[in-house]
This record gives structure tokens, sequence and C-alpha cells, in this order.
């Protein structure tokens, strides 16, 4: 009796919204958004990423299939309309989110199942099962968004959202070392049921999925400011006619075109060209998350200092220099710089993708009115997702395009006793694909140029920052500042080469502006 009584006001709890929050309120809903969020990256660790592709290449997945399967988080977000809807007609953010992330998450039983049930047309299943979940979570991320915006204080984003990043991906990084490592010795204990190995890292996320609905069922919740009078039309339409938002837009719209062309190929990269085994894959991924989690604090330290946009001039940049290190990895085939430089493109990815993903989450929540900021959210996560879907895709019909084709430049060296032929440059099928996305992400800044936001800095002011929270703890080894200064000279050399590449191209544009006025 006791068990029912307490399943009824759970129940009806999550239904319960305050007219105000306390402190006590806010400082209950912080811990249980930080617990939400480690919950969530855990889950995300175990079900996405090294795992979920490495499943469907075991199953059979084509370069256009994972292409497909890394468009299904896209192509879900167009749940987010009927979202906003929901939200704008019930109000009941917590109770939304509850409920269709509960079932997004049980949807995974029969993905954690086609190893036993539908191993015969795996791939399909998965794909179905996989667009089932993605579109049941995307249909409460408006009353996501709105109920954390109405959670954290503006002034602590960075802190916040930093620390929740940092904590979520320190669990993450273990996870993906471990289930790397148990997969291997998976297939090797149990050769004829490789698949259940995936399978078993599924369910454990599915647990910490359900952790993570614990805490969202625990946060506190105000009452949400309605105007049913508002249609959903117009609530779309408040974020494009904001002249300033519609320039974030188009800056996220490029710049997730440009990732996620990229992105999910990484991991096939490593493991059919390269030839790594999922292990050392796992390895250099934990090397990402381990830069990851150390700049988050710096980023947040900066975005809260000086302004997300200076973060993501800066960081978005590095990230593309790590996608075209790629193309230099295989020369045509590995060689003795092949390991490095794959540490060193994790390393740099790992420091560029924590000020992305925690500055453009930020700037979008602050450009968002009070009120609105389902509205905003909403719209700042189609605009990537409409691009981000067709990315993937256009990302495996041009690796199949070029899986046949190669160019090449050799320098060549002639003596009478030998001849020396080396590769100064190869780029052969995935090799094309990460030009052109280092190519398109390019513009991506100049979109981003235009973007306004109160307190941001130069570029160049935030970049000697960056660079001075680097180099602090190789402070104590040496007094000399001299030494210093050497230390950080490429760093500088490189992001001034950048700024003047930048500039340069946006002459004609400014000389034009200039005329017209």
């Amino acid at each position: 009796m006791d068990v029912k009584k307490g399943r009824k006001r759970w129940l009806t709890n999550i239904f319960q919204t305050q007219e105000s929050l306390s402190d006590l309120d806010v400082q209950k809903g912080l811990r249980m958004l930080m617990l939400n969020g480690i919950g969530g990256m855990a889950t995300g660790a175990l079900q996405g990423g090294i795992f979920l592709s490495a499943f469907a290449l075991a199953i059979g997945a084509s370069n256009y299939e994972i292409g497909l399967l890394a468009t299904i988080g896209f192509i879900s977000q167009l749940m987010q309309i009927p979202g906003l809807f929901l939200v704008q007609k019930f109000g009941k953010r917590r109770a939304i989110t509850v409920i269709c992330a509960g079932i997004s998450r049980l949807l995974w039983l029969f993905i954690i199942l086609i190893p036993l049930l539908f191993k015969e047309g795996g791939v399909a299943f998965l794909v179905q099962w996989l667009l089932l979940a993605g579109l049941v979570m995307a249909l409460c991320n408006p009353a996501w968004n709105s109920h954390v915006r109405a959670l954290v204080p503006t002034n602590l984003f960075g802190q916040f959202f930093s620390r929740r990043l940092a904590y979520g991906t320190a669990l993450a990084l273990v996870l993906t070392l471990s289930g790397g490592y148990f997969v291997d010795w998976w297939k090797i204990q149990f050769p004829e049921m490789a698949l259940y190995g995936y399978s078993l890292l599924f369910l454990l996320g599915l647990l910490f999925g359900l952790v993570e609905l614990i805490a969202i069922a625990r946060l506190p919740e105000p009452h949400m400011d309605r105007n049913p009078g508002i249609s959903l039309s117009d609530m779309i339409a408040l974020p494009v006619k904001d002249a300033n938002f519609r320039n974030l837009l188009a800056f996220i719209a490029v710049w997730n075109f440009a990732v996620n062309m990229a992105a999910p190929f990484f991991i096939i990269y490593m493991l059919k060209r390269i030839g790594l085994s999922l292990f050392m894959v796992t390895v250099l991924a934990t090397t990402s998350q381990l830069t990851y989690i150390l700049f988050l604090r710096i980023w947040g330290r900066l975005g809260d200092r000086y302004s997300n946009k200076s973060v993501l001039s800066i960081s978005c940049p590095l990230f593309l220099l790590a996608i075209l290190a790629w193309d230099f990895t295989t020369m045509p085939e590995n060689y003795f710089l092949t390991i490095p430089l794959l540490f060193l493109i994790h390393i740099l990815s790992g420091m560029s993708t924590a000020g992305v993903n925690l500055a453009s989450g930020n700037i979008a929540l602050k450009l968002s009115p009070h009120g609105t900021a389902h509205a905003y959210m909403t719209v700042f996560g189609l605009a990537g997702a409409a691009t981000g879907a067709i990315a993937p895709l256009a990302g495996g019909l041009i690796a199949d395009f070029f899986s046949l084709r190669e160019l090449s430049l050799t320098v060549n060296w002639s003596e009478p006793a030998r001849h020396l032929s080396v590769y100064a440059l190869n780029f052969r099928a995935l090799d094309f694909l990460f030009g052109i996305a280092f190519v398109v992400g390019f513009y991506a800044l100049n979109r981003l140029a235009r973007v306004k936001e109160e307190g941001e800095m130069t570029e160049e002011k935030v970049m000697d920052e960056l660079v001075n929270e680097v180099i602090m703890p190789f402070r104590t080894l040496s007094s000399v500042a001299g030494i210093r200064r050497l230390a950080a000279m490429p760093v500088h050399a490189l992001w001034k080469g950048l700024r003047r590449d930048k500039n340069n191209s946006s002459k004609p544009e400014k000389e034009k502006r200039r005329k017209q006025s």
C-alpha cells in the first residue's frame, strides 16, 4: 500500500509548480541538474559515439548507413515544433520532460535485443528504433530548455554548466575507456556472441538514463507565464525576426553542417583506414575527453569574464585545424607520425569542443529573452538540426564518391646511387571529406562575426588570457619570462595567422559597406 501511495505521489508531484523559487529551491535545482547532466553524459557515452558506430559496423552498416545513423539525431529535432505547442498549451515542463524522456529511454530495450531477436536486417532495426527514441526525446526539448532557463541564474551560466559538463565528461571518460576494453575482451572470450558485448553496454547506459530521469522528476519548477493567445507560428517567428539572433542561427546552421559532415566518420577512419583496435580508439577518445574536462573550466571562466562569442571565435578555428589534420595522418598509409598526430588531433579536438559546446548553448540562452526562451531555443535547435541532418548523409555520399579517387603530390630526389620519392600530399576517400568540411567551417566563422553579445572583447585579448591560463602550470618550472614566451610563441603565431586570413577575407565586404554608407 505504501509503495502504491509513493508511486501516486511521485506521479502527482511532477505536475505541480510553484509561484516562485526560494534560494533553497534554486540550490536543490542546481544539484538535481548536476546529477541529471552526469547521468545524461554517461548514457550518451555508452549508447552513442564509438560504441554505436562500432556496433553498426559489426552488423554490416555501410558508409551511407553510418551517416544515416548520425542524421537521426537531427531529423528527430523536428519534433520540437509539436513540443513547443505542448509546453505553450500545458506549461507543465517537468511532467512533459519526464514522460517523453522515460518513453525514449525504454525504447532502447529493442536496440539492446537486436543481437537476440533482430540479427537479420539488424541495421534496419537499429535505424528504426533509434529514430523512434530520438523523435520522442526531442518532443520534450522545448519544455526542458525553458525549465533550465528558469532554474539557473544568468550570471552562473559559465561556471555551472562548465562544472556540469566536466563532471559528466569525467564519468563518460571512465566508461568509454572501460567499455572499449570490455568489448575487446568480450570478443576474445565469446567470439560467437561478440554483439552481446555491445548490448550489455547499452543496457548499462539505460540504467544511467533512469538515474537521469529521477533527477529531473525531483527538480523544482516555477510557474510558467504563458500567453495562450499567441499562435505556434508567431512563437517560431519571434527569434527569426530578431536580427541579432538570426545571425546566430545562420552561424549554428553552417557550423553544424561542417562539423557533422566529418565527425561521424572519424571513428570509421580510425577503425578501417588506419586499422586501430577498438581499445586504442577509446584511448584516443579518453585523451580528448581529459582535455575537454581540463579546458571546460577555463572556457567557462573566460565566457563569464568576457563573452561567449569571444570563446567561440577562438575555439571554432582550433576545431577546424583538428579536422584538417586528419588528412595528414596517412601518407598514404600509416607512418611514424600517424599515432602522434592522432593524439595531437584528439587533444586539440577536446580543447576546442569544450569551448564550442559550452559557449554555443550559453550564448543562445543568453540572447533568449525571459518568457520566450522555449521559442528561441527551439528555433536555435531546429536551425542546427536542419543542416546537421543533411550533413552526415552528404558526408556519406561524398565519401562513397571519392572512395575510388585519389589526389597525390610527391617530392622526388634523384642521385646516381638512388632515387627517393616522398609524399607531400595524398588525399583518398575520407581525406577529401575532411578538407571540404574545413572549408565550410571556415565560412561559418564569417557568420559568427556578425553576432553581437554584451561584453564581447577582441579575440586577441581573450587569446592572451587563454595562453596565460594554459602556460600557468608551467610558470613554476622557470622564472625566466623569455622561456614562457617561447613556449607560447607557436600558439600566438598560429592564432595571428588565422586572424590575418580572416581579416583579409572580410576586407572587400567591409569596403563595400563603407562605400554604401
